[in-house]
């Protein structure tokens, strides 16, 4: 494991490591990563940097109706600095599926963000293709 002085640093050395991201998750518009495509391009790379990933639910009851917030850590072991996301889930009410749905949605998309991975291209085209039926050229 790699002595760095901050999260920042390790995340940025990690960088350097990562594998490509592959794109096997298949929807209605084209592919996309799954989180176990972005895990499986970066794990390793976090790990040897001392670099840990905490995924966990907070429930916020400040306005009387509970809202599920996902939380995501980045957590250098060493020096016990962090980079900390926090994400509203809307999960509509729909049970159990639907904060499943949301979790992994989101799980994959705040990865993708705190760590500067390039998105894919069904999540780049900022929702032309869905609007218009047109692809733009990346």
């Amino acid at each position: 494991m790699s002595e760095h002085t901050s999260i920042y640093i390790a995340v940025e050395a990690a960088r350097t490591k990562f594998k490509t991201v592959k794109q096997s998750g298949k929807a209605q518009f084209g592919g996309h990563s799954t989180i176990k495509d972005i895990m499986d391009a970066v794990e390793m790379a976090l790990f040897t940097e001392g670099v840990f990933i905490n995924h966990e639910i907070r429930v916020d009851f400040s306005t009387g109706i509970p809202i599920d917030i996902l939380v995501t850590r980045l957590i250098h072991i060493t020096t016990k600095t962090e980079m900390k996301s926090e994400i509203v889930l809307n999960n509509m009410n729909r049970g159990p599926q639907g904060t499943g749905s949301a979790l992994t949605y989101m799980r994959r998309y705040s990865l993708q963000v705190m760590l500067n991975l390039t998105p894919d291209k069904s999540s780049e085209d900022d929702g032309d293709f869905v609007s218009t039926g047109k692809r733009k050229t990346i």
